[in-house]
This record gives structure tokens, sequence and C-alpha cells, in this order.
């Protein structure tokens, strides 16, 4: 049976002619290398907040329990302490009050449904994560202008506007994954064009958008753009290759994408050299990009050959298919053909560890830079 971790904490009396109140001081439970871990904290009231002291730690996490109100208390609490960094897994919080004292803030499961951010507040929070909540806006968050990594992934957002992020220059990821998207506009847009002149990735995997605002977007350093499982089915990659000129990954899996898109983006990012993942269509492929474009689009290669692209030379049906004959011109063919397809089958598999091999690469970039500032000579890793 597996025990379970319980918090600790040290009560001090402190009675006054008016009233009496607990001192709560908490001590660390345990470390995650070297992340002080508080488990099932409860902290309801704000009288009980005022009452709260944290163990003097830079790296600080909640797992389990409940904190009423992240208020600005409760941050005065941690500034105290000296805590820079918090993660919350599973703690149930829900109003955040943006803290202004915090260089990382990770929160995860946590019932999260209102976040307040002060515009006369200058903000030096680098990393924030806001995972598996349910926010449905960014209302305010133009103001977190220090901010280097951005992670909203599994809310509830349906309309996440771009404008919003153009005041963060320093942004590197951003990361709008599971969410309910359906649009990247604002209804009335107060610039032409949104610049974000450090970000390397952006994830909008797992959305309902239908089509890409490119001509808004300036994105020099893009590296990784994800657009899985969302509903596009036109794709320009020129203008994608064209907009983010150092894009080395590019994922748009489980898309519609009509046989045009798709084409083009097959011969555009094979040019490039860009790691890329789209589902394979029914369609005619050029023989100079993978497949041979004698391929009908459906599925009919065994032993047969279509002549005619809707009408033949001859005035036979361009539907006419001409069995292939032992040891016949047509039989070679064939035997091409399913080279080719094989070779196809070969370089997908091989496309698809190129892409997982960047997608750990981009990975541990992120966690090196994120924990650059961790004291001592022990460099702490994702909490998470």
């Amino acid at each position: 049976m597996v025990p379970v971790p319980v918090f600790h904490f040290v009560l001090f009396s402190v009675i006054s002619s008016a009233s009496s109140a607990v001192v709560r001081q908490y001590s660390c439970d345990n470390y995650f290398q070297s992340w002080c871990q508080l488990h099932n904290v409860t902290i309801q009231m704000e009288r009980d907040v005022q009452s709260t002291i944290f163990p003097r730690e830079r790296q600080l996490g909640f797992v389990y329990g409940t904190i009423g109100n992240f208020s600005h208390t409760f941050n005065n609490q941690l500034f105290r302490a000296g805590v820079l960094r918090v993660f919350a897994r599973g703690t149930h919080i829900p109003y955040l009050t943006m803290p202004n004292t915090l260089d990382q803030l990770y929160l995860r499961d946590n019932d999260l449904r209102t976040v307040e951010i002060d515009p006369r507040v200058r903000y030096t929070l680098r990393y924030l994560r806001i995972q598996m909540n349910k926010l449905r806006s960014v209302a305010r968050f133009e103001h977190l202008t220090q901010l280097l990594e951005l992670n909203l992934c599994d809310n509830l957002l349906e309309t996440v506007p771009f404008d919003t992020f153009a005041t963060m220059t320093r942004l590197r990821q951003l990361i709008l994954c599971g969410n309910h998207i359906k649009t990247l506009v604002p209804p009335i847009p107060q610039q032409t064009v949104v610049q974000l002149p450090s970000l390397t990735h952006l994830d909008l995997s797992g959305n309902f958008i239908c089509s890409l605002p490119l001509a808004r977007w300036q994105f020099p350093q893009l590296v990784n753009l994800g657009l899985r499982d969302n509903l596009l089915t036109e794709l320009d990659s020129s203008a994608i290759v064209a907009r983010f000129p150092r894009m080395r990954i590019f994922d748009a899996s489980a898309n519609a994408l009509d046989c045009r898109s798709y084409r083009q983006a097959l011969r555009t990012f094979a040019n490039r050299s860009i790691v890329h993942l789209i589902d394979r269509r029914m369609c005619s492929v050029d023989d100079a990009i993978l497949v041979s474009g004698e391929d009908r689009g459906d599925g009919r290669r065994d032993g047969a050959k279509t002549i005619g692209n809707g009408s033949s030379g001859d005035g036979g049906s361009g539907n006419e298919i001409v069995p292939a004959r032992p040891g016949s011109t047509l039989a070679g063919g064939q035997e091409i053909r399913n080279l080719k397809e094989r070779l196809f089958l070969q370089q997908l598999t091989i496309q698809r560890q190129r892409m997982e091999i960047e997608q750990l690469r981009a990975n541990l970039t992120t966690l090196m830079e994120q924990f650059d500032l961790v004291a001592g000579p022990v460099r702490a890793v994702d909490p998470f």
C-alpha cells in the first residue's frame, strides 16, 4: 500500500487583545531535485494567508490541496520567503492574481478559471505555464512583456488574437495546443502585422483552426510550427516558407488538406529540406517529389495502369484500364511503381523519426534554457 503524503507545519500561537491567530509555518515534505514540495496544503481564507509562513526556498511546489485565492497577500508571503519559482500540480486554485515577484510559474490541473492581471504593474515573469485548466480568455496578457515562454495548453480558449502577444518581444515559445481556438484575429485588429522577433516554437495543434492569417504574422526566427489536428483544408506552403525562412520542422498531420495543397506542400518542404509531417492524401503526386505521377488516387495500382486524364487520344474512355502482361513494358512499369511505393514508405518512416529527434532536441534546449538561473551547481528539471 502506497503511503499518502501529508504536509508538515509548525503551529505558533499569536495572541492579541482583540483576537487570537494561529501561525502556520510550513517545512518541505520532500525535494524533487531542487524543488521544495508541500503536499495537501489547504489555505481557504484570506486571514489564513496572512498567518502563513512558507519555507525559505527559491523553488516551491504545491502538490494537491487547495489555495482558495492566489492573491496579492499570498504573493507577498511567497516574496517574504524569497520564493522565485512556483509550481502547483493538482492543487485547487480557482482564482489567480498574477504575481509580480516570481520568475517562473507553472500551474497544472488546478480548475483555474480566472486570471487577474493589473495593467499598472510591471511583471518580471519569464516562464508561464497554465495547463489543463479552464481559461477562456487571454485578456490583459499583453502586460506580461518579459515572457520567454507561454504555455496555455488544454484550456477552453476559443478566440486568441495574436495582437495580444505583440508586446512580448522576447517570447521564444508560444504553445496553445488542445484548446477550442477558431480564430486568431481580433474583431478589430489593432495592427496590420504582428511581429514576434524571438519566437522559435509555435504550437497550435488540437484546435478548430480553418485558416492561418499568414499575412499578419512576421516571425523571422520561427523554427518549429505545429498545426496537427485542426480543420485546415487549404495550406499555402509557399507563403509559409516565405514568412518563416528559418523553419525546419512542420507538422500538419490530421488535417484534410486538398490535393493542390498536399502536392504543393510536399514539393515545397522537400526542396527546402524541412522535416514535415503531412498525412498522405489519395492524390496523384509528381515523381520528382515522392511517388509516381501515374498514381490515380483511388488506390488501384495492382497490375493496372490508367490511360488518359479524362479522355484518351484515340477516343477511348479516360477510365480504361489496360491489364499488364508478364514480360511486357507495363509489367516493368508496375515493378517500378512498387519500388517507388516502398521507397515512399521508407522515406515516410525516416521523416517521422527525424521529426521525433528534432522535437526531442527542441524540448531539451527548452529545459536547459528554462532553468539557467537556478542557484547552486545542481540545475533543476521540469517539475511536471
